[in-house]
């Protein structure tokens, strides 16, 4: 009897039973995969607008921060107004608050829009005072930042908070 080298058909099928049953593993995790890298872009995309607007916020006089309570995108009557308007070039007193809710508003409608089907993304604002002085002024400030959306049916939300002081 002569020895030939190389597999038989047997080993062969056992070889391939095993590789398919892996490939299917692996298969079936992709699509969960997937859905979680989509979200996990999509909390990121609501993360920069959620700090994008803090960033805008902070850029206005304290005194005028409590005009940003109860903006709502949705809704452009709870915008506040600019102050002066228009704006004096380079016064660190300009109060941009209508311009900066308005450009926020349209980047989440973009933002949350291209490429991404997600829809009913909106965005709002609440300021609380946190701090007082001696006399009851204002000292402290807490600034709510949030960010809704729906993504297949189901609602999404990122809120940031920051604290701005009159200091």
């Amino acid at each position: 009897m002569r020895q030939r080298a190389g597999f038989t058909l047997v080993e062969v099928l056992v070889a391939a039973t095993i590789l398919v049953v892996a490939l299917l593993g692996i298969a079936a995790v992709l699509p969960t995969a997937d859905m979680s890298l989509h979200q996990a872009g999509q909390i990121s995309k609501a993360v920069a607008l959620t700090q994008e607007m803090i960033e805008m916020v902070k850029n206005d006089p304290f005194s005028q921060l409590s005009l940003y309570n109860g903006v709502d995108t949705r809704t452009t009557g709870t915008y506040p107004v600019d102050d002066p308007n228009p704006p004096i070039p380079g016064d660190a007193g300009n109060f941009m608050g209508g311009s900066n809710v308005t450009k926020w508003a349209t980047d989440i409608a973009l933002y949350l829009v291209t490429g991404a089907g997600i829809t009913g993304g909106y965005g709002t604002i609440t300021v609380s005072t946190v701090a007082t002085d001696g006399t009851g002024a204002p000292i402290l400030r807490k600034i709510s930042v949030v960010v809704n959306w729906t993504d297949a049916g189901r609602p999404y939300q990122v809120t940031l908070q920051t604290l701005a002081s009159a200091i």
